[in-house]
């Protein structure tokens, strides 16, 4: 039974190895263009961490994976949103901001008052990443000053859940 069981393990890590980067490049894409919001960072990258016993190196390699992949996906987000307006936003599934709500008018004053740190700031707290980009595009921000603040936050946020998997992994062996 103990010998079927680390067997089922290994190839349950061999498989989250084969073709868990691969996937999660695909997610993080699409959660950095909103449209991702139905797969939770907070459990698909601690688990792919620990389900596939990386390494150091290893969990590295793949925070900056995933970083460069919700990069690609803010960045067309923000591109198409600069280029076509808000009906980028009403093509998009999940995508529930309203440009008359409440929730919309506080995200653009507070984009008008911090500028890149509002940039910075909503993209390391995990319920507002990213929405921060509809009032930069639609403010004609500098692409160059987004994508600065946006990719030094997603870095870290993706470096905290990583460290935390590994940090949680070694003080349970």
């Amino acid at each position: 039974m103990i010998g079927s069981t680390a067997a089922s393990v290994d190839a349950l890590q061999a498989s989250i190895r084969a073709f868990g980067l691969p996937v999660l490049f695909g997610v993080f894409i699409l959660k950095g263009a909103l449209v991702g919001k139905v797969f939770p960072t907070s459990v698909f990258l601690p688990g792919y961490v620990v389900g596939g016993g990386l390494t150091g190196r290893e969990a590295a390699l793949v925070v900056v994976v995933v970083t460069i992949a919700h990069i690609l996906g803010q960045l067309a987000l923000y591109l198409g949103i600069s280029r076509y307006g808000w009906s980028v936003l009403e093509e998009l599934p999940y995508v529930e901001l309203e440009r008359e709500s409440a929730q919309y008018r506080r995200l653009d004053r507070w984009f008008e008052r911090y500028g890149g740190t509002a940039i910075f700031v909503t993209n390391v707290v995990p319920v507002s990443r990213g929405v921060i980009a509809v009032p930069a595009a639609l403010s004609s921000y500098s692409t160059c000053r987004y994508t600065l603040h946006m990719s030094t936050a997603t870095l870290l946020y993706h470096a905290v859940y990583v460290a935390v998997a590994i940090v949680g992994v070694a003080a349970i062996s």
